[in-house]
């Protein structure tokens, strides 16, 4: 039966790992260590003995086989710390961070195209009449279903407030349709309101003017001294999200139509064939994906403080959306090294691409860059005060 193969397990683990000295040293002080940790103060004052761990080797057995009952003693919040505080023991664990670790793998491993089952009333329908839809979809300047999943939803599905100092600023993020179909949207985002916008989809230029002129005002911060110096050295980016309907991590493109606001969509949304017929081509000023890639750019711009790849509030979307480390990198040097982080941009030749994606080329560059400036100012100085040094730099630096 199972409880004897059970008892049998914790007789071997017993043989195994408290048959020896070293061994069943070794554990003791794992979990003295381990338990002085807890914020359960029974937990942590609790002392323990060899004969206390022999008897927690076979609750944890017991429990990993799920043939534990509750004793009404100590162990009982032993097992609950090892499961890391999880209210139904279902696992043990020596870590929450290796529990963390194989829920996100389990999340991985699921169809990630798949859409979540959202309730009725959170479920957009769309539709269309057609005697032949081979024929239909050849025109793409007629095919209404593929111009309504590019199409953008005038109620932001991200909102973000952040400040410089004494200045207030706002970002919006519209989502296309299509990304509501995907497993990145909150259920609840898919309301009635935007069910009705959705609804009224028609005729596309209609549409998209119409689009424009909701969001005309969306970034509604202040935007008069974008192109200053921004936020002093050493002061910290403040910013709080007001409103977020997109789960954490996605895979998405993001479309920047001007400061402020921009739109979301799939992975492969806004790729350079489909941009040609897009409806907004003409108000899309670039496109970025989640890991921080410029894949279209009309801006030509080179500064973290005006509208374009190297913009601010880019790599602030980023924090938010993605938490990557290159979005971390350049806020923390916006803050604290402004200066060097700007220097990086305008000396970057951009071969290796455009971007902060492009961290090591870029800050790399711009070192070599200074580091030849200041050479060559030290060459300078030696000339006016001493020509024979001078001719002696310039040959060991040959």
């Amino acid at each position: 039966t199972i409880s004897e193969n059970v008892v049998n397990h914790e007789d071997e683990l017993k043989k195994i790992v408290l048959g020896s000295a070293v061994s069943a040293r070794i554990l003791l002080h794992i979990l003295i260590d381990k338990f002085q940790r807890c914020s359960n103060r029974t937990v942590a004052s609790e002392i323990l003995t060899e004969k206390k761990v022999e008897t927690l080797l076979r609750q944890i057995v017991k429990q990993k086989f799920e043939q534990r009952i509750f004793s009404g003693d100590i162990n009982d919040q032993f097992i609950l710390f090892l499961s890391g505080e999880q209210k139904n023991h279902m696992e043990i664990s020596y870590t929450k961070q290796q529990q963390k670790q194989r829920q996100k793998q389990q999340n991985k491993t699921q169809d990630n195209d798949a859409m979540g089952i959202f309730d009725k009333k959170n479920q957009l329908l769309l539709s269309i009449d057609t005697d032949n839809y081979f024929q239909y979809t050849l025109k793409q300047q007629t095919d209404l279903i593929k111009f309504s999943l590019n199409m953008p939803v005038s109620v932001p599905i991200l909102t973000i407030i952040y400040e410089f100092g004494d200045k207030e600023h706002t970002i919006n993020v519209f989502p296309t349709v299509q990304f509501l179909y995907s497993h990145h949207v909150h259920p609840s985002y898919v309301s009635q309101d935007v069910q009705s916008i959705v609804k009224k989809f028609t005729e596309p230029s209609k549409f998209y003017k119409q689009f424009n002129t909701v969001t005309e005002n969306a970034g509604s911060g202040n935007f008069v001294d974008r192109q200053s110096k921004g936020v002093a050295q050493g002061r910290q980016i403040r910013f709080k999200v007001k409103m977020n309907k997109v789960r954490q991590s996605p895979q998405y493109t993001i479309a920047a139509l001007r400061p402020g606001v921009f739109l979301i969509g799939m992975k492969d949304q806004f790729n350079i064939h489909d941009l040609q017929n897009h409806p907004m081509r003409k108000d899309i000023q670039y496109v970025m994906d989640d890991i921080g890639f410029v894949l279209y750019d009309t801006t030509a711009s080179r500064s973290v403080d005006s509208f374009g790849p190297y913009f601010i509030e880019q790599y602030i979307l980023m924090e938010v959306l993605s938490k990557h480390e290159v979005a971390q990198n350049v806020l923390d040097y916006y803050c604290g090294k402004k200066e060097a982080l700007q220097f990086g941009v305008e000396n970057y030749k951009e071969l290796q691409g455009k971007g902060f994606i492009c961290w090591r080329f870029l800050m790399n560059e711009s070192a070599t860059v200074e580091k030849d400036s200041k050479n060559e100012t030290e060459m300078d100085m030696i000339d006016d005060g001493n020509p024979t040094k001078r001719s002696k730099s310039i040959t060991l630096a040959l």
